[in-house]
């Protein structure tokens, strides 16, 4: 992985544990995160928009479109999964088992059907990567078996989503990608969250303003981060080094929650810092 790619992915990752420090914050509350994925789409339809003034082509291919409605689905999936994991579970269990459980089958579905190739060093750095999650979100598979199942739900919404917009930037400009990606996740999940929603969404807005745009705007351009990478390295490496944000996230909840560090925490994040050193050696 280049030094290049590396940066990228760790700001993604940085911003990454970031927003889903505010959305634990608000307890996974649908309306929020769904004002949050509409600001997201606000922000990125202007820039979309000079994009295309300036010249860069849209490419509306068959193959593009087909990657926006899968990715699309798949974000809403993860949203509305990730909203109700956060209503149940702490962010240093709930963050780490949702952002691992699909690490292994990532890798493993892209060097089956993508081509990407893995070092040695590299396939033993995921998987040191892939071990550290699984301790730091061990507690949550002896006592939180609910929000385990909708953790597990948002890693194989990541598996899905990852794989699709890996070929779907190969067709696409990474900007109007993302920008696709929101509206149809935000349009698609407007129902669900209407019929859900407990105040107004004005009073929501009112009420949870910072958090809609740390969330919005925290997501779309840490993901944004992750296309770009896409276009420049394998994504079972790019997969494996963002998750290290499941160390920040579960550093933000030991400081400001005070959520407890355990021993199968510790050592989760001892084996993923030693992870990322292989990935980046690799």
């Amino acid at each position: 992985m280049t030094a290049e790619v590396w940066l990228l992915v760790l700001a993604a990752a940085l911003g990454h544990a970031l927003w889903n420090f505010a959305a634990r914050k608000v307890a996974g509350d649908m309306a929020v995160l769904w004002l949050a994925f509409g600001t997201g789409m606000v922000v990125m339809l202007p820039v979309s928009a000079l994009f295309w003034w300036q010249g860069t082509p849209l490419n509306l291919s068959w193959p593009s479109l087909l990657c926006l409605a899968a990715t699309g689905v798949f974000h809403a999936f993860y949203f509305a999964l990730l909203g109700s994991a956060y209503e149940q579970g702490e962010i240093s269990l709930v963050y780490p088992v949702a952002r691992g459980s699909g690490i292994g089958l990532t890798a493993f579905v892209a060097w089956l059907l993508l081509g990407d190739e893995i070092s040695p060093i590299g396939a033993i750095g995921i998987v040191l990567v892939f071990l550290g999650i699984l301790s730091l979100g061990w507690p949550a598979l002896r006592q939180q078996a609910g929000s385990l199942r909708l953790a597990l739900g948002v890693g194989m919404t990541i598996v899905c989503y990852s794989l699709v917009d890996k070929i779907g930037v190969g067709y696409m400009h990474p900007i109007y990608y993302i920008t696709g990606m929101w509206i149809i996740g935000t349009l698609l999940r407007a129902p669900f969250v209407m019929r859900r929603a407990e105040l107004p969404m004005l009073e929501v807005m009112r009420i949870y303003w910072p958090h809609i745009l740390l969330i919005g705007l925290g997501s779309q351009a840490t993901y944004l981060l992750i296309l770009y990478a896409y276009t420049m390295g394998p994504i079972s490496y790019i997969i494996a080094a963002r998750e290290s944000s499941v160390v920040i996230g579960a550093a933000l909840g030991f400081c400001f929650l005070k959520e407890r560090l355990t021993a199968f925490k510790t050592i989760g994040i001892l084996a993923i810092f030693g992870g990322l050193v292989l990935l980046k050696a690799g």
